[in-house]
């Protein structure tokens, strides 16, 4: 036995000494170029999806302006920074009219309208420009390096926990995850929120350790950028006061050994205070401080939940938070949420086990192993890593019960760099000395390599083959999960190398598929097709209704609408999430 501690002590050492700085900095920049490169390849090549429409034109148009009326529950981060880069491109956006919008998606048809089309000098009819799709690369491309930021952090945080070997396993975990890689090359919210939240809670496990000024202050920052990346991280606020609260009790219950230099209780939580009071300062100036302290009588509330808080507080009230913000918390409150649809069954008031599916079918089947060998074999949970636990359980329960917005795993993205984070303890503490759990670690690590480079460049609609793959993805799950209009590309470039001049089209998205330079006619629900070739977007067909082929006025209501294709064999399927069917000729 003694030989036997002896040889796996040694074997250890042998690790620990073979991982040199020089070694550990190589491979995490090799991780990072990997990871930019798939996800900037597969970027290129997808059509602009629904929430970009109006993501990046409304970016720019509250650059230009520095109007913000409309960032009533719009993530203003998310927005602004892919918007920067077109400052410097000659891209246009009329804004003119903006006060009268309404919604960010006007910014959206603006600037189709701006950019889109120019007018042919021969024949003097307008064609797509070919610019339109590229004004959207920059902006996805700083999307990308936030990607990059949620990778770093999570070998950042799992090195702080476990080691260097754990950190670059979480890293390697993260970086080749098909949701992070999905999401992280789309102008939306998702990824900046999932690289705030690990952010957020590895802050707020150093706080936890060392409760400085310093570190108050660089704790509230994460808080304040968190909700200024996505309304969901203002949970936090609540969320991190309430751990302490909870660690507090425990070390009555448990005491511990004092920690030399620990400042006592109540001044730990005047220190929690001062990061809760930064992280509002850091919301208002992202709105530089636009309406901060106005009186809650002059707002008007919807939802039951803001008007029952207007009838209990007194309206002169001073509300400590920029006007526009506090009026998108009410938004989102008073919205009434999305039709859901799960395994075959849609629900307009959504499915309490709709997150906990979409995770299971849409996680890589290595990273569930491994998560599922990380509680088992990893040990009791220790203190610093019940912060994390704690938040990803009580957010994704969260999410389960609200129910109203079922409409994609982007929704707990954040989720994803913490799986790495945790599955990183695998390599740390008794876990690391099983062999056949090394083994385990190493092949499941290089099955997600297999993964993610055979998915490439078709991440949104990626799900694992234990839910029967991309191609049964409909039976499960639909929307952003699936097609969010990414492959208009594709069918351009399909109907190209089959020569063929003009389709019916059912295309789910709001971009007109004339920008992409798609010759069609809009087949309508029910609608027999005129020409030979047909096609139709995953969401459609399946019966998930919205906006056909961007035009805003036909938005069919009839979830059967296109059923009868349901029994054609397709002739190609393209990206998962476009159906070409080929009619026989009349």
């Amino acid at each position: 036995m003694l030989i036997a501690a002896n040889s796996q002590s040694g074997s250890a050492a042998c690790r620990e000494q073979w991982l040199t700085d020089r070694r550990e900095k190589t491979i995490v920049s090799l991780l990072l170029l990997t990871t930019f490169s798939l996800a900037a390849g597969s970027a290129a090549q997808k059509s602009v999806t629904v929430d970009e429409y109006q993501a990046l034109p409304h970016g720019l148009a509250m650059l230009k302006t520095g109007d913000l009326h409309l960032a009533t529950g719009v993530p203003l981060l998310a927005s602004v920074l892919p918007a920067l880069p077109l400052l410097a491109t000659d891209a246009q956006l009329d804004v003119s009219r903006m006060r009268d919008y309404t919604s960010s998606w006007q910014c959206g048809r603006q600037f189709v309208i701006d950019n889109a089309f120019e007018r042919d000098p021969q024949s003097g009819q307008l064609v797509p420009s070919g610019r339109y799709h590229d004004y959207f690369l920059p902006g996805r491309l700083v999307s990308i390096a936030v990607l990059l930021v949620t990778c770093g952090l999570a070998y950042g945080y799992a090195r702080s926990l476990y080691g260097p070997p754990s950190g670059l396993l979480a890293m390697l975990v993260a970086c080749f995850s098909p949701n992070l890689l999905a999401h992280g090359r789309l102008i939306t919210p998702d990824v900046y929120l999932a690289a705030a939240m690990i952010a957020c809670v590895w802050a707020f496990d150093h706080w936890l350790s060392q409760p400085t000024w310093g570190m108050s202050g660089v704790l509230g920052l994460c808080l304040g950028t968190a909700a200024l990346c996505k309304l969901t991280a203002l949970l936090l606020f609540l969320l991190v006061p309430s751990l302490l609260a909870g660690q507090s009790v425990v070390d009555r219950i448990r005491p511990r050994d004092p920690i030399v230099g620990r400042p006592p209780r109540h001044r730990v939580w005047t220190l929690m205070a001062v990061s809760l009071v930064a992280g509002i300062l850091v919301i208002n100036a992202g709105y530089l401080f636009g309406g901060t302290f106005a009186p809650l009588g002059q707002f008007q509330f919807e939802s039951r939940q803001m008007r029952a808080m207007a009838e209990a507080l007194p309206g002169w009230l001073p509300v400590p938070l920029p006007r526009y913000f506090f009026q998108g918390i009410e938004a989102q409150l008073a919205e009434s949420g999305y039709t859901a649809y799960l395994m075959g069954q849609f629900n307009d008031t959504g499915f309490y086990s709709y997150y906990l599916v979409a995770l299971l079918v849409k996680t890589p089947a290595p990273v569930l192993l491994l998560c599922g060998l990380a509680w088992l074999y990893g040990g009791r949970p220790t203190r610093r890593e019940l912060p994390m636990i704690a938040t990803a359980a009580f957010l994704l329960l969260f999410f389960s019960l609200s129910r109203h917005k079922n409409i994609g795993v982007r929704y707990v993205l954040f989720l994803q760099p913490m799986m790495a984070v945790w599955i990183g303890r695998l390599l740390s503490g008794t876990a690391s000395k099983r062999t056949w759990l090394r083994y385990t670690v190493a092949a499941s690590a290089a099955c997600l390599i297999v993964i993610s480079l055979t998915s490439w460049p078709h991440y949104l609609p990626y799900f694992n083959w234990l839910s029967g793959g991309p191609n049964n993805g409909h039976r499960w799950l639909l929307d952003s999960n699936l097609d969010w209009g990414q492959d208009l590309i594709a069918l351009r470039r399909y109907m190209e190398q089959e020569q063929i001049e003009e389709i019916d089209l059912a295309h789910f998205g709001r971009v007109p598929p004339a920008v992409y330079g798609i010759r069609h006619r809009t087949l309508r629900a029910g609608e027999k097709p005129l020409n030979r070739h047909v096609a139709i977007s995953a969401n459609l067909l399946w019966g998930l209704m919205y906006v056909v082929n961007g035009d805003l006025n036909y938005w069919p209501d009839d979830p059967d609408g296109y059923r009868a294709f349901r029994q054609i064999r397709p002739k190609a399927v393209l990206g998962h999430s476009i159906y070409v069917f080929e009619m026989e000729p009349r």
